[in-house]
């Protein structure tokens, strides 16, 4: 009796210990698959209202740089003794920035202008012997007058000799004088030193040299004249043209400034910035500058980082504009899908203010950041949901919902990143944000 009942128990046991390891697997499963493994693709906040193609406005990041920068490179073949400047340095134009080291220069020339005595000293010789063959050869018999002749002959060829020698020397001699007078090297423009390369001229090891990356051995800001310096990627560089005129905002203000593009760089570009588009098997969109003067450069710094705004006339306020798309209706409450902070779907209530009819957007009083990843409101989202900023596309759409088609894959990978992270975003007070539209926000620095 005592036997089965052991037997019993044993098999109990066991029961549990596959329950509970069940209940485990089931809860690490609907944990990090959602049960059905169902996926929602989510964009942020900010990439929807400000992306370019996708988003309501075209906007790209800027930085404020100086109009017009000065490179001074100097003569390589020649060691620089003294810089006068530094980094940060006010300098007017005239104004030594830096000096050669002339010292074995200065000794050249000395030695030269020596020479350049003895072959005039040799010069006056063979000019006066010249003088004096010619007057004995007026008197001299006619069997004496061959061998006057040959040395006559012989004394013009060293005259001429001299003279070229004596020519050359002194050309030599004014090179070596221009470059001691010149010795040191003068600011061509008033403005400020930006970056002043090592004197070495040698690079760090990991390729990126010294000052601003330009390898030229001093840099001036020239002027006050700025100008607000954007990128853009292939894709939307054909929307833009000189003359186009763009807003200025500011990141830590409301101060929104006019301005204008006034050049596109499509000779060169750069195709290793980040927050690119991807596709086919890895291929990534070139980028582009493109630069904006600013009718006015009040309240602007070099270096500081701004948004370009290629609608020049939407409202310039700050509140935050969601195209109505996003947004779901439940008994005049307003919801949208939204990613929570575990990476799930979430029915989140949202407050509404004004609505544009032009637009067809609500201002967002409460609920969603720009921060904030949400989803398109179709049929198929539901709470629970993984969040993913990965959508596969077919190759004919174009918004990016396309569902995986049966029989396998023939379209492309699209990324949802806007480039910022949560250092680009201030706080949530309804200052204006930007995404990565092609546009990097590169420190300008020396």
């Amino acid at each position: 009796m005592k036997q089965r009942r052991s037997g019993w128990t044993r098999i109990i046991t066991l029961l549990l210990v596959l329950a509970l390891l069940g209940g485990g697997v089931y809860y690490l499963y609907q944990r990090d698959f959602g049960g059905s493994g169902e996926s929602a693709y989510v964009q942020s906040v900010s990439a929807i209202i400000g992306s370019g193609n996708v988003g309501l406005y075209a906007q790209y990041n800027g930085v404020v740089e100086a109009k017009e920068v000065k490179e001074i490179n100097p003569n390589g073949s020649m060691p620089i003794k003294e810089c006068y400047v530094s980094a940060g340095s006010n300098v007017r134009e005239g104004e030594p920035l830096f000096c050669y080291d002339v010292d074995d220069l200065e000794l050249q020339y000395a030695q030269i202008e020596i020479d350049i005595s003895g072959v005039e000293n040799n010069l006056r010789t063979y000019r006066d012997q010249l003088s004096a063959l010619n007057t004995k050869l007026s008197k001299a018999k006619e069997e004496e007058r061959y061998t006057i002749e040959l040395d006559i002959q012989t004394v013009e060829l060293n005259i001429r000799k001299a003279e070229f020698d004596l020519e050359d020397k002194h050309r030599r001699a004014d090179e070596m004088r221009k470059v001691i007078d010149a010795s040191e090297v003068l600011s061509p423009v008033t403005g400020t030193v930006r970056s002043v390369r090592d004197n070495s001229g040698s690079y760090d090891p990991f390729g990126y040299g010294y000052g601003d990356g330009s390898g030229a051995y001093i840099t001036i800001i020239a002027g006050t004249a700025f100008c607000v310096k954007g990128t853009v990627d292939e894709q939307t560089i054909y929307t833009l043209y000189a003359g186009m005129p763009v807003l200025i905002r500011s990141r830590v203000s409301d101060r929104v400034l006019h301005g204008t593009i006034y050049r596109i760089d499509t000779e060169s570009s750069d195709s290793n910035q980040g927050g690119m588009i991807y596709y086919g098997e890895g291929e990534r969109a070139s980028k582009y500058a493109f630069y904006v003067e600013p009718e006015s450069i009040e309240g602007l710094m070099i270096g500081q980082h701004v948004v370009i705004d290629l609608n020049t006339d939407t409202d310039t306020s700050t509140a935050l504009m969601l195209p109505a798309a996003f947004l779901f209706e439940e008994n005049g409450s307003y919801f949208a899908w939204a990613a929570d902070a575990d990476g799930r779907i979430e029915k989140r209530a949202v407050t509404v203010g004004t609505y544009d009819e032009e637009t067809e957007c609500w201002e967002i009083l409460d609920g969603l950041t720009r921060r904030d990843r949400i989803a398109f409101p179709d049929e198929t989202i539901h709470a629970g949901m993984l969040a993913t900023e990965t959508a596969y596309t077919d190759s004919g759409d174009i918004d990016g919902t396309t569902a995986i088609p049966e029989g396998g894959m023939t379209g492309t990978w699209q990324t949802s990143d806007d480039g910022m992270t949560d250092s680009d975003y201030p706080k949530d007070d309804g200052s204006p944000e930007v995404p990565d539209n092609g546009a990097d926000a590169v420190d300008f620095g020396g």
